[in-house]
């Protein structure tokens, strides 16, 4: 028996899962692009730090400061004070002038700063109060050849010297006295800052050579 034309095909028909003749294939498709990197986070804000404290050890404690003049001498407390008080009445009606001529008359005042006694003396008193009175309290020790209460009667006492001084020495009393030379009365005097200022020195003096006395008596007793 023969072969029928076309009952067994040799080639395939181009139907099913083949490709018809002639067709392209197409190229494979992209791969898909990988998705953006996010973006790097701000750095996270700094926290916030406690406010810084001093060091138990080192540096200025309000509170040991305020516990340390609470519990001082009532005698280094009163230095203090005469120090401080007497250099700002310095800077009051210190040296006084006044003049007449004719019936005519006028009167001025100068600081503590227009003469040199005058103001040394005061910067004296503020040096004693602030390093040979205060700092000690605070814990200060400077290196002295005498005790603090021997070296604060010292400062007060060379401060009472120069108010003294300051007493009898007149700035420009030579311009005054040639002044009278042509009928005109002039006159100096000391305004209520000189006498506040002698005044608390004096004081400062006094509470020195206590205060330096019990402390001698303590280390003698010890």
């Amino acid at each position: 028996m023969s072969d029928q034309q076309g009952e067994y095909p040799t080639e395939p028909t181009g139907e099913g899962t083949g490709q018809p003749e002639g067709s392209v294939t197409p190229p494979p498709a992209d791969p898909p692009a990988p998705p953006p990197a996010s973006p790097t986070p701000p750095p996270a804000a700094p926290s916030a730090t406690p406010a810084a404290s001093y060091p138990t050890g080192g540096g200025f404690d309000a509170d040991k400061a305020t516990a340390a003049f609470q519990n001082a001498h009532k005698f280094d407390l009163g230095m203090i004070a005469a120090g401080v008080v007497a250099w700002l009445a310095g800077f009051m009606p210190f040296y006084t002038a006044s003049a007449s001529f004719a019936g005519h008359s006028v009167s001025g005042h100068e600081s503590a700063y227009h003469g040199f006694f005058g103001w040394f003396a005061l910067w004296v008193a503020l040096a004693t109060a602030i390093i040979l009175v205060a700092l000690p309290l605070l814990g200060v020790n400077l290196p002295l050849p005498v005790p603090a209460a021997q070296a604060a009667l010292v400062g007060f006492g060379l401060s009472l010297l120069c108010l003294i001084l300051a007493l009898f020495i007149t700035p420009g009393g030579d311009a005054c006295n040639g002044a009278s030379a042509f009928g005109v009365d002039c006159s100096t005097g000391r305004g209520f800052g000189f006498w506040l200022a002698l005044i608390l020195v004096l004081a400062g003096t006094a509470l020195a050579f206590l205060r330096a006395r019990e402390t001698m008596t303590k280390t003698a007793a010890a």
